[in-house]
């Protein structure tokens, strides 16, 4: 006699192809989790080589910082870096900090593109990373291309409660590049501009070369769920909400004002003022 095997009903397959789907919808955001978790703790470890570029490159120029972007010196020779530069000298031009990151593409304008400066949770930047415009005090006989405003400079290197201040964030990727297509990079500071700590976190809008990016707010929160990494100036890397960086102005809910929890300059609570979201 013929043994014929018993399949599954119609009914069972239908319970089994449930129960798969269910556990499919209840891994499935641990995984996304666990995946950003990832590419979270990539983008830091980046930042952090970033910010080592500038320390090493300190220790070469006397415990100066690198300077966001010098004009030229009168009769200066082409290239290299301070005292012998020339315009359009910013700090991640291939002279300057990237020359103590190894491993770095660079972009038409010899700007360093890829590698570090990257962060792996927004696959179209190039360069991901920002410069806080007041962590280069640099010596006054060395001029800056871009003023400062609301603010005063600091040397990131020497300032007190350094673990206050911004030396690197994530910015937004607003500026194309024609060696590297489809791929965007950051300006190369942030925090010149807004009247109030408020505005410098969320309201400045940010324009590039695509018509159709523009954001605001020199912080990108989109990024990480809704969250920053910040790389102080002693060299520490912290993750905030954009909840604990601004919040509604104790005096009037309406307004929104800073928490000083990360700081752009010393001058930070004199400018702390009440803005509307």
């Amino acid at each position: 006699m013929r043994n014929c095997g018993r399949g599954f009903t119609l009914i069972e397959l239908l319970v089994v192809v449930a129960i798969i789907a269910l556990l499919i919808a209840i891994l499935l955001p641990s995984l996304s989790r666990a995946r950003e978790q990832s590419r979270n703790a990539v983008c830091m470890s980046n930042m952090r080589q970033v910010g080592l570029g500038f320390y090493y490159y300190g220790e070469d120029y006397h415990g100066a910082p690198p300077p966001n972007r010098l004009r030229a010196a009168p009769g200066a020779p082409p290239g290299g870096t301070p005292p012998d530069y020339r315009d359009s000298d910013w700090w991640y031009y291939a002279h300057m900090v990237p020359r103590y990151i190894p491993g770095n593409e660079m972009s038409q304008t010899n700007a360093a593109f890829s590698g570090v400066f990257r962060c792996p949770s927004d696959p179209e930047a190039g360069r991901a990373y920002s410069m806080n415009i007041f962590a280069s005090d640099y010596p006054s006989d060395r001029p800056f291309a871009s003023a400062y405003t609301r603010g005063t400079p600091f040397n990131p290197f020497k300032v007190s409660d350094a673990h206050q201040y911004l030396l690197l964030g994530e910015a937004h990727a607003v500026f194309t590049d024609a060696l590297n297509p489809g791929l965007y990079g950051t300006r190369y500071i942030i925090g010149h501009e807004g009247s109030s700590m408020y505005r410098k976190f969320i309201k400045v809008e940010e324009r590039g070369d695509d018509p159709s990016r523009v954001y605001h707010g020199y912080i990108d929160f989109t990024k990480h769920r809704d969250t920053a990494n910040f790389l102080l100036a002693d060299l520490h890397i912290q993750t905030f909400p954009r909840s604990q960086i601004v919040e509604p102005s104790p005096d009037n809910p309406a307004l929104w004002v800073s928490t000083l929890k990360v700081r752009w300059s010393p001058d930070d609570p004199t400018f702390n003022l009440p803005t509307p979201p």
